[in-house]
């Protein structure tokens, strides 16, 4: 089976139509198998959020890593103003090549002004930021270090959005 690279497109969430809790469910990247191949150095869709006040991002590993022990996952989460210069504001835990199912969450608000000095040095699970400083663009980055060209991450991501 031959799989092609499509460009990230932008897609604009209408936060309007939330659920009966007042947040939007929404899908980053589908629960599915990420290769070196395909994902190295790759980005999600980009999100227009419009103008939110909270963000929860969940990562759903549904399956052990199939890779070598040494080979590991990154996923970070960027922001931007403009849909063209982007901040990294939160990575999730690195994922080891053999590493098992798991779940793992990154919340963000914007409610609170912060010092951002302090924000550009930091990685966190949960972070405070200032909406209009990183904008109202989020896209998420996939980076797979790979030795072998064989791992295969099993994971999808979810986001809800208030």
């Amino acid at each position: 089976m031959v799989q092609v690279h499509q460009a990230p497109s932008t897609k604009i969430l209408d936060v309007q139509q939330n659920t009966p809790g007042g947040r939007k469910l929404f899908e980053i990247l589908p629960r599915q198998s990420y290769t070196n191949a395909l994902h190295d150095g790759t980005y999600s869709d980009v999100f227009d959020l419009g103008d939110w006040s909270f963000l929860q991002i969940l990562l759903d590993i549904f399956a052990t890593s199939v890779t070598d022990a040494g080979d590991v996952m990154d996923l970070s989460v960027q922001f931007s103003a403009n849909g063209v210069l982007y901040y990294t504001v939160g990575g999730f835990t690195q994922q080891a090549g053999n590493g098992v199912a798991a779940r793992e969450v990154m919340t963000f608000t914007a409610e609170k002004s912060v010092n951002e000095d302090a924000l550009f040095g930091m990685i966190a699970a949960a972070t405070v930021i200032d909406e209009k400083t990183f904008g109202r663009y989020m896209r998420v980055l996939i980076a797979i270090t790979d030795a072998n060209a064989n791992a295969v991450h099993q994971f999808g991501i979810e986001a809800l959005i208030k």
